[in-house]
């Protein structure tokens, strides 16, 4: 068995990665082990045997056929995590000011960057929300929509999570929905924390409908205007 959890950043992939891998007892695969972010790396690299049966990884690349293509060819069983934008947008704001405080000076210049150190309300993230953001929706929207990939609510693992996983692994090979209640505890978000400095630093809150306390009416009224089909698509509501 292999599986890949595709889509943006921020919409609870490790969380699930971790859910699976623990139910499955897949080994997961980072770092060098894992691919470039380019369909022909990844076809390379499924072709070179790079994928071995029994693992389980995730990464942030746009959809295409290509891509899924060379996945299939594995084979491997791709799922994809959707969440609300508003609370999207909230947690990639603070996991963004997160990672600047400890990469210091490492890595290229992304365009994420220029909201590093302002506040949630400052122009400059308005204008990144506005101009920018928009990617990781969309994104998330071509995953969803593209009947490729096995989707996953995010809100449904909160509301239902033995629901909500079983109908993943229905798909994927049933299990007793006993299996199913120790991998979420053993991947609740206290747990992930209190396993590594890293986890820590990904899992922040861990919760449904932040944004709604934190986002303005500024921030609304851009979501509306510019994201307001996106939303629609991805089964949200348009506030």
């Amino acid at each position: 068995m292999r599986i890949v959890i595709n889509g943006p950043p921020k919409q609870g992939h490790r969380w699930f990665k971790c859910i699976l891998s623990n139910i499955y007892a897949l080994e997961v695969l980072g770092g060098r082990r894992t691919p470039a972010n380019k369909p022909s790396a990844i076809r390379d690299w499924v072709n070179a045997g790079g994928f071995p049966d029994e693992t389980i990884y995730h990464q942030h690349i746009r959809f295409s056929a290509r891509l899924v293509n060379a996945l299939d060819s594995a084979p491997a069983h791709l799922v994809t995590v959707v969440r609300d934008p508003y609370d999207a947008f909230v947690s990639f704001f603070y996991w963004t000011q997160d990672r600047a405080a400890h990469e210091e000076g490492a890595g290229k210049e992304r365009r994420r960057h220029k909201i590093i150190g302002k506040p949630l309300d400052d122009p400059e993230v308005l204008d990144y929300l506005s101009h920018e953001f928009g990617e990781n929706i969309a994104q998330a929207e071509a995953w969803f929509r593209s009947g490729r990939a096995i989707p996953v609510r995010y809100e449904g693992l909160h509301g239902d999570p033995v629901a909500e996983t079983r109908r993943v692994t229905d798909l994927i090979g049933p299990v007793a929905d006993e299996r199913i209640e120790q991998a979420l505890i053993h991947c609740s978000a206290e747990n992930m924390r209190q396993r590594s400095a890293k986890l820590s630093r990904h899992v922040r809150a861990g919760v449904v409908g932040d944004s709604k306390q934190r986002l303005t009416d500024a921030h609304l009224a851009i979501f509306r205007e510019r994201y307001g089909d996106l939303i629609r698509s991805l089964g949200y509501e348009v506030r």
